[in-house]
């Protein structure tokens, strides 16, 4: 089928206009040599298959960097290497720092293929789809020396010849099939139906370091050397082991525990966040300026709590490009990404809008981040080597906030208190804190363990966090904390991802703003709706 390649397989994962798209720039991120290197190489398979890293966001400095909350590694007396730091961690189960690392891939592949890379619950991903368009001409094309190692018993050999016959014409008389119903206009949904596994497709691929990892050790147990989607697996394996090295060995081997004496809590917490474990390096990838100039810049907020961004992956240019890969020869497309972008999220189309990274940094109370904001089980974290440390900060709310239980919000505040009450309220929020700390202080001179010692602190003291999420699941966290309805302290948090996010993807972060009314995202037919009733402006 090949002789009959048309436009349609003229895909933009075929052609490449430079092997640096967006030109090299200069980046406060983690810039990973190895990704460097290998961005928008295509690895192709087969005859027209390919496996492509066209973004990624982290590496092994990155690994690091979560796991021991931007210290470096000399926190530890021991001061291991990064190598065995990193195979530390994978010994331990401390998988959560491996999730920093985030890979995005052009795949063209056969469904066969697809049907394993594609319904992976750990990854996201936008499918180039025969409902909306023609289908690519292209399809897996088995060779007669892979028939015949298939085969066994007699004549091996002119079998091979007949399987081969039979299964090449029957692809050709099914897309002479496809083509015929698409010449009188039948539903392309409908149409496809006969095409098999077989079939290419397109699709962008977004996967995290873990999840890569337990795609390739399953892929492995699960299809032979030969079979036609370990090559695929295989080449997903190299992209990540040259991204991330020493995290992808760690993941795939059996690394060994090591020696570490854990810093104590106070010592983690109670300095200011850290500023980049890194120099400015040279990317290929997209950058966003405004992002830029404010990449490790600390902000304060809630009391004591602090708040950075330390990286991002891809812009508002991601969601369109992602977008499009579902739409081919046939199919009108928008040509501007910033009326796509609107329209996908009008759509509930959220599958695009996953290609885009954010991860930030931040000093919050507990009972903030992780005990609310960790509910979002869509966004990554990570406090420090494996648990949640908690600092000898105390929030003392301002005296605005000293509020009577809500009668009708139960879990909300309500009326101001008075003069009297207010004084008594604060009193005891402060004789709290002191005696905790007393009782702290009293444990430390008699040597108490660091975990027992911790467990002595109530949830209003601070922590460390690494935080991670897509625009779209960071999207679905502000729509619920930035509601009136939400604890004023984890709004604040979420007014400096809001704040953050605003400048990584501004197209999406506004349509996402203007989507959402009283907590409830709409499509675009209820937006019409509420239009006609002079509800919404224009959107």
């Amino acid at each position: 089928m090949n002789e009959c390649l048309n436009n349609i397989n003229v895909i933009f994962l075929m052609e490449k206009e430079t092997e640096a798209p967006f030109g090299i720039n200069e980046t406060k991120r983690y810039v990973s040599s190895g990704g460097e290197e290998i961005l928008f190489d295509q690895d192709l398979i087969g005859d027209a298959g390919l496996v492509e890293l066209v973004d990624y966001m982290g590496g092994d400095g990155t690994v690091e960097r979560v796991a021991i909350g931007g210290y470096r590694r000399e926190i530890f007396p021991e001061k291991p290497s990064r190598f065995d730091l990193i195979g530390h961690l994978a010994a331990s189960g401390i998988y959560q720092p491996f999730s920093s690392v985030q890979l995005k891939m052009h795949v063209q592949s056969p469904i066969e293929a697809a049907l394993t890379l594609v319904y992976d619950l750990g990854v996201s991903v936008n499918e180039y789809s025969g409902r909306y368009s023609e289908m690519m001409d292209t399809s897996w094309r088995p060779s007669k020396k892979w028939i015949k190692e298939k085969l066994s018993g007699d004549q091996v050999d002119g079998r091979a010849n007949q399987i081969l016959e039979i299964f090449n014409k029957g692809r050709r008389e099914t897309f002479t099939n496809y083509r015929e119903l698409l010449g009188i206009d039948m539903a392309r949904e409908l149409a496809r139906s006969g095409l098999g596994i077989d079939n290419d497709t397109a699709y962008f691929l977004k996967m995290n370091l873990n999840t890569a990892a337990r795609i390739v050790r399953q892929g492995r147990m699960r299809f032979g050397e030969s079979d036609l989607t370990r090559d695929y697996i295989e080449s997903v394996a190299d992209i990540a082991s040259r991204v991330a090295p020493d995290s992808w060995n760690a993941l795939m081997d059996n690394p060994k525990k090591i020696e570490l004496t854990m810093p104590r809590d106070v010592d983690i917490v109670d300095n200011d966040l850290r500023p980049a474990s890194w120099d400015v390096g040279n990317t290929k990838r997209v950058i966003v300026p405004d992002l830029e100039e404010h990449m490790f810049e600390i902000s304060e907020f809630s009391g004591l709590g602090q708040f950075q961004v330390v990286d991002y992956m891809g812009d508002d240019s991601s969601f369109a490009q992602a977008a499009r890969v579902s739409y081919g020869a046939g199919t009108k497309k928008l040509s501007d990404d910033h009326d796509l972008t609107k329209s996908l999220i009008r759509d509930l189309h959220t599958s695009p809008i996953e290609m885009a990274e954010l991860a930030m940094e931040s000093r919050n109370q507990v009972f903030s981040d992780p005990r609310q904001a960790g509910r979002h089980r869509t966004l990554d974290d990570h406090g420090f080597m494996g648990y949640t440390p908690i600092g000898n900060l105390f929030y003392v709310p301002d005296d605005s906030q000293f509020k009577y239980q809500d009668r009708v919000n139960r879990q909300g505040r309500g009326n101001e208190m008075d003069p009297e009450d207010l004084k008594k309220a604060k009193a005891n929020f402060i004789s709290d804190k002191e005696n905790q700390l007393a009782t702290v202080s009293r444990l430390e001179d008699l040597g108490a363990p660091e975990d027992l010692i911790r467990a002595a602190k109530g949830v209003g003291f601070y922590t460390n966090r690494w935080r991670t999420g897509d625009v779209h699941n960071l999207g679905h966290f502000l729509m619920l904390r930035l509601d009136v309805h939400a604890q004023k302290e984890v709004r604040d948090y979420a007014e400096q991802i809001n704040w953050a996010m605003s400048l990584h993807t501004p197209i999406a972060h506004t349509a996402i703003q203007n989507n959402v009314i009283n907590g409830m995202r709409l499509s675009s037919n209820e937006i019409e709706f509420l239009k006609g009733q002079e509800i919404l402006g224009d959107f």
